[in-house]
């Protein structure tokens, strides 16, 4: 069965994933991305946040989300 048959239109990267969305006040996403890169965290919204997340959880001994 090809890819496209078995899982439609999604793409091939989201698959077994889930989206978390989340609203912020206005101006505060550039401080954000900011703030998560100054932390070493990366550079774009979903690696900035995945990782900063990773970090949480490792300090309580949790796995891993990524």
């Amino acid at each position: 069965m090809a890819y496209s048959e078995h899982y439609g239109a999604i793409q091939a990267s989201r698959v077994g994933r889930t989206s978390i969305t989340f609203f912020v006040k206005e101006g505060a996403k550039p401080v954000i991305r900011a703030a998560l890169a100054d932390g070493g965290y990366g550079t774009s919204y979903q690696e900035g946040l995945v990782n900063m997340l990773n970090d949480l959880l490792e300090s309580q001994n949790r796995g891993a989300v990524a």
